[in-house]
Parts: structure tokens; C-alpha cells; sequence
């Protein structure tokens, strides 16, 4: 006697209490059981699915003996232990893709650092009046690469795609703290045009003293 009566493989199966009692001729007054399909959309089912479904069959069959017992109580142990292990895995996943948005935003917000320092360094030169001596295209170098720096940011900040309201409240941050560096790296580069337009005396009057940016983010 099967514990569960899919596997009675029949039309009329027959319950707990029925075998109990000597009835295990199929009574076609009962409702049919088309064990065929039942069988196909239990092979369908993922493992935990399959003891949910058995165990309600189990119970619905009646808990006549301790044996039927104990294998309704050793399904519920299986299905708890592998809701568990589907929350852990879960869980694991959620903390995997917290750490790989993590991780990109750290990548941008690095970007970023690098860019305000090499902007500051560029604001120090610019005070100095462009002394020591360097080339046009050597000075023009020094903003492009503050800019290239901004771009990278930007670009790896839209690719992290994240729920956490921490990491999204750090992203908006970061972009107001890009747009504002960006807007200074662009007025640099307005400037330079008209500076490198100019030649070595409309050059010197042009230079008015300018601050740092500020300092990197953690």
C-alpha cells in the first residue's frame, strides 16, 4: 500500500481507512483520478514541489498508522529544509548583486576621485599663471583628461541597476557631485579656447585666480 496514492496507479484509488477495512476493489462511485496525468504534472514539478503535492495526498488519504505518520512528517521536514535553503540561496543572490552594484559604484566614485585630483592639479597650474612652461596641446590634455574621467563615472554609474535605497540615495549623490565638477572641467575648456586664441600678452590677462574643487568622496 503505497503511502502516497498516486502511485496506486488507479482510476478509483483506495484510501487508509479502505485498506484498513478489507475494501481495495476499485469503487467507481468515487470521484476518478486520472492517475496518468497526475503522474505527468508531478514529473513536471521541481523536487520540493513534488513533496508539497505528495504530502497533501498523504493527509488527504487519512494518518492511519504511524508509518504514514512518520512519512507525512519526514515530507513537512524535507519541504521546510528546502523552503530554507531556497530562502538562503535567495538571500545569498540578493547580497551577490548588492555587491556587485557595490562594486561598480566604488569603481565610478574612484573615477571620479581621480578626476578631481587631476582638476585641482590643474587649477594649481592654472594659478601658477601656466609656470612652469607646457605645450597648448599639453595643457589641454590636463582638462580632457578630467573630462574623460567624468565620462567613465557617468557611464559606470547608469550601468548599476539596484532596489537598496542606500546605494540609490549614494548614486544621486554622486551625480550631483559629477555634474558639478563636469560643470567646472567645461567652463576650463571654454576658457582654454579663448586663452589659446589669444596671443602671449592677451594671454597674461586673462589668468584670475581660481579655487580647488574640493576633495575627494569616500
Amino acid at each position: 500500500m503505497p503511502f502516497d496514492y498516486l502511485w496506486e496507479c488507479l482510476y478509483y484509488p483506495v484510501t487508509n481507512q479502505d485498506f484498513y477495512e478489507g475494501k481495495t476493489t476499485p469503487n467507481p462511485s468515487k470521484p476518478r483520478f486520472s492517475y496518468p496525468d497526475s503522474i505527468t504534472a508531478y514529473a513536471a514539478l521541481s523536487p520540493v514541489q513534488q513533496d508539497i503535492a505528495a504530502a497533501a495526498r498523504i493527509e488527504a488519504s487519512g494518518l492511519r498508522n504511524s508509518m504514514v505518520f512518520d512519512r507525512l512528517q519526514h515530507l513537512k521536514l524535507r519541504i521546510e529544509n528546502s523552503k530554507r535553503q531556497e530562502e538562503a540561496e535567495m538571500q545569498n543572490a540578493e547580497v551577490g548583486r548588492r555587491n556587485a552594484s557595490v562594486k561598480v559604484f566604488n569603481s565610478a566614485l574612484e573615477e571620479y576621485n581621480e578626476s578631481i585630483r587631476q582638476f585641482n592639479v590643474y587649477i594649481d597650474y592654472y594659478n601658477a599663471q601656466f609656470k612652469p612652461q607646457r605645450s597648448d596641446a599639453e595643457i589641454q590634455r590636463m582638462v580632457d583628461g578630467c573630462d574623460s574621467l567624468i565620462r567613465t563615472a557617468r557611464t559606470q554609474l547608469g550601468g548599476v541597476a539596484t532596489d537598496d535605497t542606500q546605494i540609490k540615495s549614494s548614486i544621486v549623490s554622486l551625480n550631483r557631485s559629477i555634474d558639478e565638477l563636469a560643470g567646472r572641467v567645461a567652463e576650463q575648456q571654454d576658457w582654454l579656447k579663448k586663452y589659446f586664441s589669444k596671443g602671449k600678452m592677451g594671454r597674461r590677462s586673462m589668468f584670475r585666480k581660481i579655487t580647488w574643487f574640493g576633495i575627494p568622496l569616500n
